[in-house]
């Protein structure tokens, strides 16, 4: 799991990548991405959060994009899969709460489970590196 400022250092390390299409997602001036790329390790002093961040959402999006153009839109595939068990998980525990082996807390089992699905739906990052850990998992077991 790589942080915000490791995800947009191995952008700017990315030779395959353009200034000009770093500039065009990030709005970070190409003199700005010029200079940082000539920089060593601590150049990513230079950037702001926010654009340390925006490099880190491109950088998700070109790793989706990749995993997609690749393996048969495997990423989404696996969004679509995690989105189910959410809703599976949440039906399970509001079945529980219902039943004769309720416990008090069930429903708000429930609402955790529902926040889990809004976070890490709403973060490429968080999705990326569950991707990534269930590929390991299935790698794994093969």
């Amino acid at each position: 799991m790589l942080s915000t400022i490791e995800k947009a250092s191995e952008l700017l390390k990315d030779d395959s990548v353009t200034v000009l299409e770093i500039e065009k997602f990030t709005k970070i001036s190409q003199k700005k991405i010029n200079e940082v790329r000539r920089m060593p390790e601590n150049a990513m002093d230079l950037l702001t959060y926010s654009e340390a961040v925006a490099l880190e959402d491109m950088y998700n999006n070109l790793q989706i994009d990749y995993i997609n153009e690749s393996n048969d839109n495997d990423f989404y595939k696996f969004v679509i899969r995690m989105g189910d068990w959410f809703s599976e998980a949440i039906e399970n525990q509001e079945d529980y709460y219902d039943s004769e082996d309720a416990m008090p807390d069930d429903l708000k089992i429930a609402s955790a489970i529902q926040e889990l699905n809004n976070i890490s739906t709403s973060n490429k990052s968080i999705m990326l590196d569950l991707y990534f850990s269930y590929m390991r998992n299935e790698q794994e077991s093969a």
